[in-house]
């Protein structure tokens, strides 16, 4: 859970005597719990770790001619979070810092693109109030920081939405990480030790947490864990293949299907769009096979589901059409709606359809559900790595008899969505 949301402007603050005393000035702060506010957050973030998070940002900043701006992920040192920063330093060399604060075990990278785009909006504001201090504009400073507090205030609305996923979103989850996606390829070929995994991982990412990485999988039922007794190697007398191990019990995708609530509804009530709308979805499901659905497009699919603005429009179009000039008003306030929808129609979320009257309606064309496979194809795959001793994949009896055992416990359990 985000805990603040706080922006500064660093100052170097030189006396006359030449010593510097650097500090960092708040602009506007803003937390979740009455605990912390403007006069006592330190045990939010400290100091020290305000300026290492500055430092990071920083370093090779020489050169730069005109404005810098970037993000940094990271745990703090001497208090109990994480977070994501963003830096940025105006024409004349004033820096600002905002640091979003998180949980240590909140999963940030759900919220980055959030984060992003509060910084692109950050961008523009932090100019206007660089120039209403420089001039001295008291009114117009007070102006743009209610606009910066109302800023970040919804920032804060947004990743708490994000937040509370339903279980379609937690698929998303997993398709729309690199590690997850890494975890899902290895447990479709065979059962692998926690600790295996783990290393792995780190492989791609040098801090990882396996626990956070495998929620989405254990809330949805797809993998199980248990423990493995280890076997004592007969030349070293060494115990191998102990202790946690992972397996996969339910194989998941991210599918399309023609949106049967509209159809249904349209053929109920006689509507003159249902020739025109039905022959759309006839046209992109006659090519449309799920199981050779690029990798690529699934992500896409997922990125969305994961967009809360987009998400609360797709949810709404499961039971509903409506004409271009009327979308309702769901969206955020910072929320482009023509680039939501061009984005939908690109990625064939949504289609456009026009009445007798050329009056244009949008339709939700696809629905995107999750597809679930039970995954008979690891029944040789556990096979083979049980008898091909020598190889990376290989198994012990043990681990084999486990796996087997758990597909046949776990075959009749429904995935409820």
């Amino acid at each position: 859970m985000i805990q603040s949301i706080l922006t500064f402007q660093f100052k170097i603050n030189q006396k006359e005597s030449g010593e510097i005393e650097p500090e960092f000035e708040p602009i506007q702060l803003i937390f979740r719990e009455e605990k912390f506010d403007e006069d006592e957050f330190s045990g939010l973030i400290a100091e020290n770790d305000i300026f290492a998070i500055f430092y990071q940002h920083t370093t090779g900043l020489s050169g730069v001619k005109y404005s810098y701006s970037n993000f940094y992920e990271g745990r703090l040192k001497e208090t109990p979070y994480q977070v994501i920063s963003y830096f940025k330093q105006v024409a004349d060399g004033t820096q600002y810092l905002a640091i979003s604060i998180f949980e240590l075990d909140d999963e940030i990278e759900i919220f980055e693109d959030l984060i992003r785009h509060m910084g692109s909006r950050l961008d523009t504001i932090i100019d206007k109030l660089t120039r209403a201090r420089n001039s001295k504009q008291l009114s117009l400073i007070e102006n743009i920081n209610i606009r910066l507090k109302n800023e970040i205030k919804f920032t804060i609305f947004q990743i708490d939405r994000l937040s509370n996923l339903d279980k379609l979103q937690k698929v998303a989850l997993i398709y729309n990480s690199e590690e997850r996606l890494k975890i899902l390829e290895i447990l479709r070929e065979y059962p692998i030790s926690k600790k295996e995994m783990k290393n792995i991982l780190e492989k791609m990412t040098a801090t990882i947490n396996v626990d956070i990485l495998l929620q989405p999988f254990l809330e949805l039922n797809l993998i199980r864990r248990d423990w493995i007794k280890g076997e004592k190697d007969k030349k070293t007398g060494e115990i191998t293949h102990q202790g946690e191990y992972l397996f996969l019990v339910k194989d998941i995708m991210l599918a399309r299907f023609p949106n049967e609530n509209l159809l249904n509804h349209f053929k109920e009530t006689n509507n003159e769009l249902l020739p025109l709308y039905r022959q759309n979805v006839i046209d992109f499901f006659a090519n449309y096979d799920p199981y050779t659905q690029a990798i690529e497009e699934t992500r896409k699919l997922a990125s969305i589901l994961l967009n809360p603005d987009v998400y609360d429009f797709f949810v709404l179009m499961r039971h509903n059409h409506y004409p271009m000039d009327k979308i309702p008003k769901i969206f955020s306030e910072f929320a482009v709606t023509e680039i939501l929808l061009e984005d939908l129609k690109n990625l064939n979320i949504i289609t456009e359809v026009t009445d007798e009257n050329d009056r244009k309606w949008i339709c939700l064309l696809t629905d995107i559900k999750p597809l679930i496979v039970f995954p008979e194809f690891l029944l040789p795959k556990i096979r083979a790595a049980y008898k091909n001793q020598d190889s990376d994949a290989a198994i012990t009896h043990e681990i084999a008899k486990k796996a087997l055992s758990l597909l046949e416990i776990t075959y009749p359990e429904k995935v409820k969505f």
